[in-house]
């Protein structure tokens, strides 16, 4: 709430960034929208006429810079709350709601989330994750982590998204491969290289909501990923774990997120769970996650991750409503799954079918296409060269993930080679078939 102890009948929410469909969604509770984002961002804000102002900064401005800004804005129109629903600029949001009096994750927290390497090393301190990993400037430093620790290790940027730049790395002779891989990354918002333990076992995610320091897990969701660049190709939820695994998994994660110290918000853990049971983090974001699985788990559980993170921006109580739900009220449909069709190489698109065939088949609930002819798709190295998705619902995980990558399968996208594609780029696409994802 506002520092000056005053209530407002309108809350006014500072949103640093965009937040894709979130802003709107606080404009339907009776909020107003002010926006400070990056240059870039600008154009895609969505309905950016609704907002009460927008104002874009350049990429090379200062935190000093946003927080004057944010300073002149509160002092005429005072915000409520803070709120930044993406990595990009989160670190300025934190010293933006901290300038300002208002609530929201701390630069420190944003800081030891962000930044992978911080993060390893507080979670080893605090007890709750020994898995080591380290900066490497160089192939041979991959090399030397690898002998200490052993192989396969991970090579990947201390600062990414969407799987951007990430390598499983067998052995020495491919550590200089994956260590230009990760400096070639795209979406990474720091140049510094990380390498890591490898961890076995199956991968899921864990999507939570935090109020006052307290962490309600809502969903284990169950993931399969490409097993070179770790690119995820499908999401299923629920994951149907044994009691005692959802059991550690919920353990581990309050423990986690109390560690790095959140407090509230919704958050997206990267989990892998080794054969022993053992529990050990991939990575965590202070946001919903991407992929569809917010709506994955609305269509599956009944729960609405989104409505809770917007109820709780606005200064509503929301974890209390969430322990309050019935999960037998039939609000769920009880499973949900999205499966993603990728390029077999790079090149031009040509053509694309199978869309029409792919929306009829049973279970399924959405198909959109992620590319258009004439459009080029990049070899497969991220989570941005999906060419389409297919979103399906069942009564059960298996019959929704099923449905999902069949109905994926009918789709072809047609692609005029490009000169430099790469024969390893249909490699990891043949790869799709893994239903473990990579120990990242």
């Amino acid at each position: 709430m506002a520092n000056d102890g005053s209530s407002r009948a309108v809350p006014h929410i500072l949103v640093i960034g965009g937040g894709r469909e979130i802003p709107g969604r606080l404009r339907a509770a009776g909020a107003q929208t002010t926006f400070i984002c990056r240059l870039e961002v600008l154009p895609s804000i969505r309905e950016v006429e609704r907002a009460a102002g927008v104002h874009g900064l350049a990429h090379s401005a200062p935190v000093e810079a946003w927080t004057e800004l944010a300073a002149q804005l509160h002092s005429r129109h005072p915000f409520t709350a803070v709120a930044s629903f993406s990595e990009k600029d989160q670190d300025r949001a934190a010293h933006v709601a901290r300038a300002l009096g208002l609530t929201w994750h701390s630069p420190e927290t944003v800081t030891l989330v962000h930044d992978k390497l911080a993060m390893r090393k507080r979670l080893r301190e605090a007890g709750v994750d020994e898995t080591h990993n380290a900066l490497a400037a160089s192939a041979a430093e991959v090399v030397a982590f690898g002998a200490t620790h052993g192989w396969p290790v991970v090579v990947k940027p201390c600062q990414g998204t969407g799987s951007s730049g990430v390598s499983v790395v067998a052995g020495p002779e491919q550590a200089q491969r994956a260590w230009d891989w990760a400096a070639g990354a795209e979406w990474t918002e720091s140049p510094a290289i990380l390498v890591e333990e490898y961890l076995a076992g199956s991968e899921f995610s864990v999507e939570t909501l935090s109020e006052n320091g307290a962490h309600q897990p809502v969903a284990i969701v169950a993931k399969h990923a490409l097993p070179t660049h770790c690119v995820e190709v499908g999401h299923v939820v629920p994951a149907g774990l044994s009691t005692g695994n959802q059991a550690r998994v919920h353990t581990f994660v309050r423990d986690m997120l109390t560690a790095l110290g959140v407090r509230q918000g919704v958050t997206h853990t990267e989990i892998k769970i080794g054969e022993d049971g053992r529990v050990r983090v991939v990575e965590t974001h202070l946001r919903p996650a991407g992929d569809d699985i917010p709506v994955l788990v609305h269509e599956a559980l009944g729960v609405d991750l989104v409505g809770l993170l917007a109820e709780q921006t606005l200064g509503r109580p929301a974890l209390d409503r969430l322990r309050a739900a019935d999960p037998a009220d039939g609000a769920g449909a009880g499973a949900a799954a999205v499966w993603y069709a990728l390029p077999r190489f790079p090149g031009r698109v040509t053509g694309i079918t199978g869309l029409e065939k792919a929306r009829s088949a049973e279970h399924v609930v959405a198909v959109v296409a992620e590319t258009e002819v004439g459009a080029l798709v990049a070899e497969v190295r991220d989570s941005f060269c999906r060419v389409a998705s297919v979103r399906a619902v069942a009564s059960t995980a298996e019959r929704a993930l099923v449905a999902a990558r069949e109905a994926a399968e009918l789709i072809e996208v047609q692609v005029e080679l490009a000169p430099e594609a790469e024969a390893e780029a249909e490699t990891d696409v043949e790869a799709v078939s893994a239903t473990e994802g990579a120990g990242r």
